[in-house]
């Protein structure tokens, strides 16, 4: 349900956007290097590699709203050494933030859009207890929250761009922060 909700936001945000004049439509995905550090009940402190997709509306020059796709890909953790014993933690969910643009150089040929984004996110949290040969997986159900980052994008021509970005997750218990590098292609 809240997945929906934040569906129908972004619907919504996006057709604000369009009201003020016309939107550029931006589709993108990055490889996502995270770091999860989490306290006692998310016995994990790992980094892995998972994958972001995002689609953005464009306002203007200044203001944009994106939602997104989030893949953390698998951290484990040894809980029990000596009988091969593990957990493994992902989280998969969506996204939806304002961000806001400073351009840079916005007449040269290659110019540079720097951003902030604030927004909420919607996560899935997948358990995996290994201990010898027997594995059990599980759900340590959802996590709901907001996020925060910063990022630079270099327009390479007037349709493609490289992106790069940080962004820090509130995780009920646990740190997740990502280094986000990708690609995006506007319309």
């Amino acid at each position: 349900m809240k997945r929906m909700i934040m569906a129908a936001a972004l619907l919504l945000l996006a057709g604000a956007a369009m009201a003020e004049g016309e939107p550029k439509f931006i589709v993108g995905t990055a490889a996502a290097f995270s770091d999860f550090k989490g306290d006692p009940s998310y016995p994990v402190d790992d980094s892995g590699l998972g994958i972001q997709i995002y689609a953005q509306a464009r306002a203007n020059s200044w203001f944009a709203i994106e939602g997104g796709y989030f893949s953390s890909g698998e951290f484990s953790q040894d809980i029990d050494p000596g009988n091969n014993g593990t957990v493994d933690l992902s989280m998969t969910g969506f996204n939806i933030a304002a961000v806001g643009f400073i351009p840079i150089f916005p007449n040269a040929e290659n110019d540079l859009d720097l951003y902030g984004k604030l927004g909420l996110y919607d996560f899935d949290i997948d358990r995996t207890v290994q201990e010898g040969n027997s594995q059990v997986p599980g759900s340590l159900g959802h996590s709901t929250g907001l996020f925060a980052g910063v990022g630079i994008v270099l327009n390479i021509g007037s349709n493609i761009g490289i992106r790069t970005e940080a962004l820090y997750f509130d995780i009920d218990n646990a740190d997740l922060w990502t280094l986000n590098m990708g690609v995006q292609i506007g319309f």
